[in-house]
Parts: structure tokens; C-alpha cells; sequence
């Protein structure tokens, strides 16, 4: 069980930092029965290559063993030729159980290199962890199932050598090949009986590895907020940045109203700044925004430069919803073209007679007037 007061499931950066470390959910059970189930597949493919090339070695050794001038100094040279012949031969069988050894890792716990569990501890050679260690329910199931594997495969031994109990005391009498044959057929069959076992066995260890991973990675509720605090930063430190980036923003929105064409407000509680620059806009844009106190202020500013103030509440609440740097949307060119058409006569941007010549395009192109075209 978890250690007292740790409730709560691992966070995804204790999971990385456990990974980092080589802890990972690893079944040693499913690379046996892997191996197993090569070393089977192997011996079916190339059994009789590998037994051919075994008794051409043998043939060899027992042809010539008279001949051989076994001494001190040949010895090494001699051992060394059998083994090297033994090792070819049995190569295929080798290289395979190294790939599945690899492949059955990477199947587990994906591809991972670390050098952390190879750093020297002293919680590794500590007696009292040690002592600890011996009591612990790890070995007690790690026990428990070497001790069910062993009876397990013990029966799948004495089942399997008591069906060819009498012919394995004829086994004297057969030649070189039949004997292969009938001890590649009973190996068969034992290896196919013991990864049908193994198969069993992994996948309790397998589920048993990830409850006591789980179990090992639960995190305090403390914790988890010393965790949050690392990774978003102190709350009075974030709150200080908000202030900061509140503060540059509202200087920037007050820095573009001098040169803003219109304040919608409410009268009292909005302000919407409105700009509109031909050639630079393709539409009114938002350049600034405030409410209440803010509202008041950027009023105070329009009135310092001169900027037209105009009471339209329905419009000044459906312009507050719009975020600052936002272009008005469609629906509200119209309502927008005519308050711009007013601005510009009001400030004698354009004469008159023009404004009533070209007011019809306002609904038609939504055509908004600049104080650089002269007109609508």
C-alpha cells in the first residue's frame, strides 16, 4: 500500500522524472515466455539445419580423434575450434533471444536509455532499507509465484516424461537421427506446454508490476501543490505578472485614443474607443475599451484631445463585448459608417453636400469616410 496520506495519482511530471530514473512497468516474466516462444520457433525452422550442422562437427571430431595430437599447448586451440563451430551452429538461436530481449522492453515501456539506476546509492547497500526489503510484499509475491512457477513447470515435467517413459529407455537403440527427432519432438512439446504457463505468468506479474508502479508514484495532496506551484509559479508572483501585464496593457489602450475617431458609451458605465484608417483598416476597429472608473478616464482623455463623444447604449453594450483590437463585425458597418459620416462633418472634414450625395453608399458598400478621402 501507498505510504500514508498519499491519495492522489501521479502527476504526468513525477511520471516523467520516475521514467528518467529507469522506473518503468517492466515484466521480466514476458521476456522469458518470449524467449521460450522464439528458442520453439527457431527449433522448428531451422532444427534440422542446426542438426546437421551438429553432426557434421561430431562426424568430424570422431573421425579424426585418433589422428588428433591432443597436448598442453594444442589443447586451447582444439577447445577453441569446438566451441566456435557450436557457437555458428547455434547463432540463429542467439541473435533472436537478443532482438526479442530488446523488442519485448521497448513493447513494454517504449524506447528508454538511462544510466540512473547504475549510479552508486547508498540506499542500495543501506542494511536497514535492506532489512526492510525482506518483509516487503514485493518479495512476498515475487516468492509466491517462483514457487507456483517451479511446482507448475515440475508437473508439465512429470506429465510430459511419464507419457514416453518407456521410450525414453529406448532411445540406446536408435540411431543419431531418430534420436534428434524424438528429443526435438519432446522438447516441442515441453516448451509448448511451458509458454502456455508463461503466457499465464506474465500477465499476472505484468498487472502486479503496474499496481505496485501506481502504488509506488502516489503523490500527498501537498504534494501535488508543491508540484503546481513549480510548474505555474508562486500565486502572489503570477498575480503581480496579471497587475503588471493589466497595467502595460490599459497604458497602451490610452496611448491609442488620440488618435481614435469616436467613444461610444452608455453614457456612464462604457467606453468604447473606435478608429477607422483608410488603407491601414479594413474595417472600425476597437482600440480601446474600458468600464466604470476606466470608462470615466478614457472620456477624460477624448475630451483632452478633442476626440467626439457619442451616447449610444445599445451599441456601446454590444461594442464592450468585442475584444480590444477587434474590427466592428458586419451587422453594425451601417450603424457605423453613419456615426463616422457624423464625426467627420462635425469636425469639417468634408463638406455637406457631398455627405448627402454619397449617403447612399454607406448601405450599399458600407464605405466608411476618412478625413485622408475627403468623403463617403
Amino acid at each position: 500500500m501507498a505510504e500514508p496520506g498519499k491519495t492522489e495519482r501521479a502527476t504526468p511530471k513525477k511520471r516523467e522524472e520516475a521514467r528518467k530514473r529507469g522506473q518503468v512497468v517492466r515484466s521480466i516474466e514476458i521476456n522469458s515466455m518470449l524467449n521460450v516462444l522464439i528458442c520453439l520457433i527457431i527449433l522448428k525452422i531451422f532444427g534440422e539445419h542446426i542438426f546437421n550442422n551438429i553432426k557434421l562437427v561430431s562426424s568430424y571430431f570422431w573421425s579424426n580423434v585418433v589422428t588428433f595430437s591432443i597436448t598442453l599447448d594444442t589443447m586451447p586451440g582444439f577447445i577453441l575450434f569446438i566451441i566456435s563451430k557450436l557457437f555458428l551452429i547455434t547463432l540463429p538461436i542467439f541473435i533472436s533471444v537478443f532482438i526479442i530481449g530488446i523488442l519485448s522492453n521497448i513493447m513494454q515501456f517504449g524506447f528508454l536509455i538511462t544510466f540512473e539506476p547504475l549510479k552508486p546509492s547508498f540506499d542500495k547497500i543501506n542494511p536497514f532499507r535492506g532489512f526492510k526489503r525482506l518483509f516487503s510484499k514485493r518479495l512476498l509475491f515475487e516468492l509466491g509465484k517462483s514457487t507456483i512457477k517451479i511446482l507448475i513447470i515440475s508437473y508439465i515435467f512429470y506429465t510430459t516424461i511419464k507419457k514416453i517413459f518407456n521410450e525414453i529407455f529406448l532411445t540406446p537403440l536408435m540411431d543419431i537421427e531418430t534420436y534428434f527427432t524424438f528429443a526435438t519432438d519432446v522438447v516441442f512439446k515441453l516448451g509448448i506446454k511451458i509458454t502456455i504457463a508463461f503466457i499465464f505468468f506474465s500477465i499476472i506479474d505484468y498487472l502486479y508490476q503496474k499496481y505496485e508502479y501506481e502504488d509506488n508514484l502516489m503523490m500527498s495532496k501537498q504534494e501535488v501543490k508543491d508540484e503546481l506551484k513549480q510548474l505555474e509559479g508562486d500565486p502572489l508572483i503570477k498575480a503581480r505578472i496579471r497587475n503588471i501585464q493589466r497595467e502595460i496593457a490599459r497604458r497602451r489602450m490610452i496611448s491609442e485614443i488620440p488618435q481614435a475617431d469616436v467613444v461610444i458609451t452608455n453614457p456612464t458605465h462604457i467606453a468604447v474607443v473606435i478608429r477607422y484608417k483608410e488603407g491601414e483598416d479594413n474595417a472600425p476597429k476597437i482600440v480601446a475599451k474600458g468600464f466604470n472608473l476606466m470608462a470615466e478616464k478614457i472620456k477624460e482623455i477624448a475630451r483632452k484631445y478633442g476626440i467626439i463623444i457619442m451616447e449610444n447604449p445599445p451599441l456601446a453594450r454590444t461594442l464592450s463585448k468585442l475584444e480590444v483590437g477587434w474590427e466592428i463585425p458586419p451587422e453594425l458597418f451601417q450603424t457605423m459608417a453613419e456615426i463616422l459620416a457624423f464625426v467627420y462633418q462635425s469636425k469639417g472634414k468634408f463638406k455637406l453636400e457631398e455627405n448627402n450625395k454619397n449617403m447612399d453608399n454607406i448601405g450599399r458598400n458600407y464605405y466608411f469616410p476618412s478625413p485622408e478621402n475627403g468623403g463617403i
